[in-house]
């Protein structure tokens, strides 16, 4: 089983015994980062080594590992099994492509702001801000060589700066085609809108952001706000959760949450769904499907959750179990609440479903993160990523 590392897969990890005591199988389970996954999964996929029984399968993977062949459906094993109803639709039906399942969800994740409540309070702000022009407000009101106004990730990647930038450019009335809903997909960055969006991001990380902000991805922005080193963070539930640590974090009591800013054209969360599927050439479908049931399954999700800051889970139950939501609510009290808030605002093509996404998000992610850089203007990178998407759907033709 190949995973990359989040609270999740690495409580699964610690969960090996649990499941070869329930079926007698062994299980390895290799939780490795995030690059090293794409890397090994690579050499895996193309290579047709046979090697990896269960991968975790990012949704916004999955119609290009379709179209390459490198999964296989598991719909037989979805509609079979025990608990399915209790599966939230919306993960659940995120890994429904042309009538099979390609995987089951472990993890729905959001947008969610979190800020130190006592550094805003100092600064006469009793209440989060609530939209971006008055988050740069705030972080230049907070900001101090102590403490950052604002942190989010900036380093380069679809899964990376990619995860974070459309909810600004989003807010501004920014899109990455001209109707992604109707199909018209003429490349369409290079807009006032996508540039406003665009101006704040930068002027945001590079004038209240932390040392070293141009290079910061999830794990940096994490250890950012557990350390006291910035004021606000704005990415995912899981950052969330994982900032707020009371095992981890030194100021985990002064942290509050609230929902993502807005913009002139709205608010727009970021979403991400995270499961396991089966790659096209694994040797016993069977059997990975056992571990995938089981790795899903209420106790499994419900013992993770508990023992690790995991509240992205994808069971109804699990989010209704008394000791789940009592360990939510002492972190937070709004926590869980917020996190649905989000959920029901999210759209789910936040990150356009296409098979050359990855592709996409990789390029137009550079061009961001030059911009935030200084390597080129605002201006030229929005021109420079509606070529690079001109250029990679060429491509795919």
């Amino acid at each position: 089983v190949v995973l990359f590392s989040m609270p999740y897969t690495r409580g699964l990890a610690e969960l090996e015994a649990d499941f070869e005591a329930k079926t007698g199988h062994t299980v390895d389970i290799e939780v490795v980062g995030q690059e090293v996954f794409e890397n090994r999964i690579t050499l895996s996929f193309t290579g047709k080594t046979g090697d990896i029984d269960v991968v975790h399968t990012p949704v916004i993977q999955v119609q290009r590992w379709i179209e390459a062949g490198w999964i296989q459906p598991i719909t037989d094993g979805v509609n079979g099994m025990e608990g399915r109803d209790d599966m939230l639709a919306g993960p659940l039906d995120a890994y429904l492509v042309k009538g099979d399942y390609y995987a089951l969800p472990f993890f729905a994740e959001t947008g969610m702001m979190a800020y130190r409540k006592d550094i805003l309070s100092a600064a006469g702000y009793d209440s989060p801000p609530e939209t971006w022009e008055e988050v740069l407000e705030v972080a230049a009101a907070v900001h101090s060589d102590d403490v950052a106004g604002a942190a989010m990730r900036v380093a380069p990647g679809q899964g990376f700066n990619m995860f974070v930038f459309p909810m600004i450019m989003r807010a501004y009335g920014g899109t990455f085609f001209a109707d992604y809903t109707d199909g018209d997909l003429t490349p369409n960055m290079n807009t006032p809108e996508a540039l406003a969006g665009l101006d704040v991001y930068s002027k945001l990380m590079n004038d209240y952001g932390p040392d070293g902000i141009g290079n910061f991805n999830f794990g940096e922005v994490i250890a950012a706000m557990q350390s006291g080193k910035v004021a606000m963070i704005f990415d995912g539930t899981g950052v969330a959760a994982e900032s707020m640590d009371p095992d981890a974090s030194q100021v985990a009591d002064q942290i509050a949450v609230a929902p993502i800013p807005s913009g002139p054209a709205g608010r727009f969360p970021t979403i991400a769904v995270h499961g396991l599927g089966v790659p096209a050439d694994a040797p016993n479908p069977e059997a990975s499907f056992s571990f995938i049931e089981w790795a899903t399954s209420e106790e499994t999700l419900t013992k993770i959750a508990l023992a690790q800051p995991y509240a992205d889970f994808t069971r109804a139950s699990v989010a209704q179990n008394p000791e789940v939501v009592a360990k939510y609510a002492s972190i937070h009290p709004d926590f869980l609440d917020v996190r649905v808030q989000m959920l029901g605002e999210a759209i789910g093509h936040y990150r356009p479903l296409l098979p050359y996404w990855p592709q996409m998000g990789a390029a137009v992610g550079e061009m961001i993160n030059s911009a935030v850089n200084g390597i080129m203007s605002n201006e030229e990178a929005l021109a420079a990523a509606d070529e690079e998407i001109e250029a990679i759907q060429a491509e795919n033709q």
